[in-house]
């Protein structure tokens, strides 16, 4: 009887903390959440924007050239792209957008593309903003692109 306690009673002991504490360290570490900035990785499903792309280039000293077009996997009742000129604030370095602008739409099509031309300010650093857009009965779809920045 003296034989069976010394050797039941640390034999459920072990198997209590073995059973306990090791699911406990496993939740733990299953729980951990990774820290991701939304700005950075946005997770987007689409059921009908295809491909949205944007680009800016130099034209003169005064003025930039851009372009952008969206692509439908199907036909839509309206599929745009605006296309907004931001620059950048030089002491604190964030973007801004200003008032240069412009939307280009077609309705029951499967893209839309167009190109504009902004006059600019030397000693500045530009970049354009894309808001791609698709609308068809009733769902709205919107993709963003950015483009690099250009300095003049």
């Amino acid at each position: 009887m003296k034989l069976f306690k010394l050797v039941f009673f640390p034999s459920c002991v072990f198997i209590f903390s073995l059973l306990f504490f090791s699911n406990e360290t496993e939740a733990a570490e299953n729980t951990a959440t990774p820290q991701i900035k939304q700005d950075i990785i946005q997770i987007q499903t689409s059921e009908y924007i295809k491909e949205g792309n944007s680009s800016i280039r130099k034209i003169n000293s005064q003025t930039i050239g851009s372009s952008c077009s969206t692509y439908s996997y199907s036909s839509v009742q309206q599929v745009s792209c605006n296309i907004y000129l931001q620059v950048r604030d030089k002491a604190s370095g964030n973007w801004y957008t200003t008032d240069s602008n412009k939307r280009f739409v077609n309705y029951t099509s499967k893209s839309v593309s167009g190109s504009v031309n902004f006059k600019v300010e030397k000693g500045y650093q530009y970049r354009v903003r894309t808001i791609h857009s698709i609308s068809h009965y009733g769902t709205i779809e919107q993709l963003i692109s950015v483009t690099g920045s250009l300095s003049y």
